[in-house]
């Protein structure tokens, strides 16, 4: 058995239904995005974005962003993102790269993420917080899914995001209060 096929069989041993990639967090949301990917890798390493889109064009795409990969330096420019995204950001970054927004250039957790999946040519989990003006998000769950069209370079990041409620105190009240 090729080592492609072998790491397919693998990946489908663990894409067992509630099972998701190993760690935090567990979210259904990201689970599927998960295995959405499996099944479009077929048995390549990393599907192609095209691949992705043609069995599942809009299934997750509220909650998503894509970022293509630029190689020497690295960095990442936004291509695509989802409604449910655009909605609780300050300001429209497609077309922008990570470097160009503050808190997102290195060092920042979403770089790091970004960067380690593209690194490991493997999906990452991470939780990072928000710090956003809607009072109905608390933190973000994101899963990131490397893409590649020639099958072996990572081009491209899928990102697919949960969002958490805000956590609130036994009176209801959240434990911190936002400034402006």
């Amino acid at each position: 058995m090729s080592d492609l096929l072998h790491l397919a069989a693998l990946r489908d041993t663990t894409a067992l239904p509630g099972s998701g990639l190993p760690g935090y967090p567990q979210s259904a949301l990201l689970n599927q995005a998960y295995a959405l990917w499996l099944t479009a890798c077929g048995t390549r390493e990393m599907p192609a974005w095209p691949d992705v889109t043609e069995r599942h064009p809009d299934l997750l795409h509220p909650q998503t962003l894509l970022l293509s990969v630029q190689q020497e330096p690295l960095d990442f420019r936004y291509e695509l993102i989802g409604s449910r995204i655009q909605a609780i950001l300050n300001t429209d970054y497609t077309g922008m790269t990570l470097s160009q927004v503050p808190h997102q250039r290195p060092p920042s957790l979403v770089w790091d993420h970004l960067a380690a999946a593209v690194d490991a040519r493997a999906p990452i989990k991470g939780v990072v917080p928000y710090v956003g003006r809607s009072r109905d998000v608390g933190g973000i769950f994101h899963i990131v899914l490397p893409l590649s069209d020639d099958g072996v370079t990572v081009d491209r990041v899928l990102v697919c995001v949960d969002l958490a409620p805000p956590i609130r105190l036994q009176d209801g009240t959240p434990p911190f209060t936002q400034l402006g």
